[in-house]
């Protein structure tokens, strides 16, 4: 089912939030941003006959914002390299029109599997990648757009399988990341027991 894991991983997220014992300003920000990202997933909105989902709308203020914070060749980097990523996210939405073995392999794991490897590549900080991949795919969905309008196919920009996309892809990356700075922390322990 479409977007079944962005409501579920929302929810979760949203519980998750709302459990967390330090209640700050904050955290009550993020709980209204992800039941406003839920709300608005089921909403379009034709804009210049293209129709567009409302959460993607309010994903690219989001991300907007902060990359504004950075300095222009910062946000120039940014630009560049979300664009490798929209690239490839274009390139593997259109090969599994074709490709005999979308069959048996999803194309949102594929598209996650390599939107992950290029952003390892492209940088070491965790929230360099987490912009990285959004800005990338927000181009990716953009790319696919006009690919299939240019075959007169109804494309709506930000559906729920690219909401999937987008949030198995910065799953997979943080769940990457915490192993690795568990495993990081449990060898940092080793070493100083060894050295008393």
């Amino acid at each position: 089912m479409q977007g079944s894991l962005f409501i579920i991983t929302s929810w979760l997220i949203f519980f998750l939030l709302l459990l967390y014992r330090n209640r700050t300003k904050k955290n009550f920000l993020y709980l209204a941003g992800v039941l406003v990202l839920i709300s608005c997933s089921a909403y379009t909105i034709d804009f210049f006959s293209i129709e567009i989902n409302f959460s993607y709308i309010i994903i690219i203020f989001i991300v907007s914002y902060f990359i504004s914070l950075l300095n222009f060749i910062e946000q120039m980097a940014h630009f560049f390299k979300g664009l490798i990523i929209g690239m490839i996210y274009s390139v593997v939405t259109l090969l599994s029109i074709y490709d005999p073995a979308s069959f048996f392999i999803d194309e949102m794991i594929i598209s996650s599997f390599l939107v992950i490897l290029l952003t390892f590549f492209l940088s070491k900080s965790y929230y360099d990648k987490l912009r990285y991949i959004t800005i990338g795919l927000v181009q990716g969905d953009i790319f696919n757009y006009i690919t299939f309008k240019s075959i007169h196919f109804k494309y709506i920009i930000g559906d729920l399988h690219w909401f999937d996309t987008l949030f198995i892809s910065i799953l997979i990356m943080s769940t990457i990341q915490i192993i690795s700075i568990y495993i990081s922390r449990i060898s940092l322990k080793n070493r100083k027991l060894l050295k008393s």
